[in-house]
């Protein structure tokens, strides 16, 4: 059995947990769904709707262009058919990305290179993006890096739309990525310290979560 590793951070979830996750996925995942009444259904989710009366309804296309309207009451279990595209959703968020992500072989001489020629997009006073305190040996922290330095690129875009943001910028000198169980910005001396959970899938809107924190503290 291949990514044993991985399969063993999933963790047990209802049903209608997978199917929701299932259906915001925006590729096509395949599923199987069996019935109470003993029938069996393969495909792929079309639409999930909750009614007024809390009737929850499922419409699923197989494989062979049938379409099938089910009832979540009716349902006795779900298999997923493609877990190495669901590992972020089955895991809940405790795998950081697909295994089938993009970029894997961004080393970590890469992604210093990489900062060190992105830094500048901060602004040209930024004098050090500091990961030293952060373990690189996994390819998912190298790339949530990324992604973190992405977010708060597009945060910092928005916090200096005026002077008064563009005045309180300045004042930040260092920025030192920490590794943590809770989300948490903290300025103090020129510094910004960003504590953030590296290692797990990281939160949804997260240049959005940076840009009202960083106008909270600056």
């Amino acid at each position: 059995m291949k990514n044993t590793h991985y399969y063993k951070a999933f963790v047990a979830q209802t049903p209608e947990e997978i199917l929701r996750s299932v259906f915001k996925k925006e590729e096509d995942i395949l599923i199987a769904i069996s019935l109470n009444n003993g029938g069996y259904v393969e495909g792929i989710i079309l639409d999930l709707k909750e009614d007024n009366n809390h009737n929850k309804s499922v419409c699923m296309l197989s494989q062979h262009e049938e379409v099938t309207f089910l009832n979540l009451h009716s349902i006795a279990m779900i298999t997923v058919k493609q877990p190495e595209k669901m590992v972020v959703e089955l895991s809940k968020g405790a795998i950081s990305r697909p295994l089938s992500s993009e970029n894997e072989d961004l080393t970590v001489l890469q992604l210093k290179r990489w900062l060190q020629s992105e830094k500048s997009l901060l602004g040209s006073h930024i004098k050090e993006f500091d990961i030293n305190d952060i373990s690189l040996s996994e390819i998912n922290t190298r790339l949530n890096i990324q992604d973190v330095f992405t977010a708060l690129k597009s945060a910092i875009h928005q916090v200096i739309t005026d002077e008064l943001g563009k005045e309180a910028w300045q004042g930040v000198e260092t920025i030192i990525l920490q590794q943590a169980d809770k989300l948490d910005l903290k300025y103090q001396g020129e510094i910004l310290t960003i504590a953030i959970s590296i290692e797990k899938a990281l939160p949804e809107k997260l240049a959005t979560i940076f840009e009202e924190k960083l106008l909270q503290i600056l």
